[in-house]
């Protein structure tokens, strides 16, 4: 089979990536199980999220999950991998043991308005909470580095009251005293009190979660193994593929990681990123977590996360990344001083999740492919 040009995979937009995966979700055949979810919202109508599976043909032992699109304006790549999936991996797969469901744009109003966001202002990442329990958790260190860092007010200038307060000493950045590291791990892993600070969680599952889990909760009894993959961009190294997990490692099945993956061997198609590394972070809430929460014991889990670099991992980069974060999302809750610094802060962030580049585009499909033709290879589930 020829490979396709990774460009051709990218859609243009929302609607235009929905449509392409509606399109080839009805080309599976008969026994494709297609489905649709609305997402109410103040404003737009036409808001779903789309889901096809495909189950095994004779036996249940693998389920081969990949979503894309939890953070809305990383949708563009996930959407391009699912294609490539789509037209590349799935007929090269042995059904008989294999399910396979794919979930797109799980937060299609960040996808259409460019932001990581729902309309609630809910990381959809930070919410999966099958008890709720999670709702109930304080991060103190996150509203101390807020009181410190984050300004209430419109957004004025191209440079954020935490850059403002930057230092660098011996290659380190520091702000007031914290560390970029510091500041990450206390704000990233999610809180569940103000949606106006960053990294909110909700205070319960939004529509689509609520309706994941509902999907999800009868499928993993079926099968034996769980492979879950959820499809991101921003951290790391620019046009590199990072494979991370919660940082708890109920998600990572050693036995199953072990089969599926080897990132000694994988090397050039990836890198096995520990939460710990600077720069990453614990995630507290994420989907990957769902697959824990409903997991018998007879599951094997193996659930993870698929990071394409997009600014880079230099102090400069993050630095970058990091400040046009905090402003768009200031201006989210607090509104820009005039269209001119809305429109150059909107596009700086938005190049954090789709850098408008083929060779990153390139890069982020020549990896995918080689991963997802290792896994189906290892698993067993390759046709011959």
């Amino acid at each position: 089979m020829n490979k396709i040009n990774a460009s051709t995979y990218f859609p243009l937009d929302y609607q235009d990536s929905r449509n392409r995966f509606r399109e080839q979700a009805q080309k599976l055949g008969p026994d494709v199980q297609i489905e649709e979810w609305h997402i109410p919202a103040k404003v737009d109508t036409d808001l779903f999220v789309d889901s096809a599976y495909l189950p095994a043909t004779q036996t249940t032992e693998t389920l081969i999950v990949v979503t894309s699109g939890i953070h809305g304006s990383e949708t563009y790549a996930g959407a391009a991998i699912q294609q490539m999936i789509f037209q590349e991996i799935l007929p090269k797969l042995n059904r008989a043991q294999v399910g396979v469901l794919l979930v797109h744009a799980m937060n299609p109003y960040g996808f259409k308005h460019h932001q990581r966001t729902t309309e609630n202002g809910v990381n959809l990442n930070r919410n999966f909470s099958v008890s709720g329990e999670l709702y109930k958790t304080l991060n103190p260190e996150s509203t101390q580095m807020h009181e410190q860092f984050f300004s209430r007010q419109k957004v004025s200038s191209k440079r954020s009251l935490m850059l403002d307060a930057l230092l660098m000493r011996d290659g380190k950045a520091l702000f007031n005293g914290v560390t970029l590291d510091q500041f990450t791990k206390a704000t990233a892993p999610g809180q569940f009190e103000r949606p106006e600070n960053l990294e909110f969680g909700g205070k319960k599952l939004e529509p689509q979660s609520e309706r994941l889990v509902e999907k999800m909760r009868p499928l993993l009894p079926a099968y034996r193994d769980i492979i879950a993959l959820d499809l991101h961009t921003g951290l790391g190294d620019r046009n590199r593929l990072h494979l991370l997990t919660s940082g708890s490692g109920a998600d990572l099945h050693p036995e199953l990681f072990a089969q599926l993956f080897d990132p000694a061997a994988d090397q050039r198609i990836y890198e096995h990123t520990s939460a710990t590394t600077e720069g990453f972070y614990e995630v507290h809430g994420a989907l990957n977590s769902l697959f824990v929460d409903l997991a018998t014991p007879q599951n094997r889990v193996c659930a993870i996360t698929m990071e394409f670099g997009t600014l880079g991992h230099s102090m400069e980069a993050q630095l970058a990344a990091l400040n046009s974060f905090i402003l768009n999302h200031q201006g989210q809750y607090y509104g820009f001083k005039d269209s001119g610094i809305e429109k150059l802060v909107r596009t700086e962030n938005f190049e954090r999740s789709y850098p408008q580049n083929d060779e990153w585009r390139n890069a982020v499909i020549d990896s995918s492919r080689s991963l997802f033709e290792n896994l189906i290879k290892r698993a067993g589930v390759l046709r011959v």
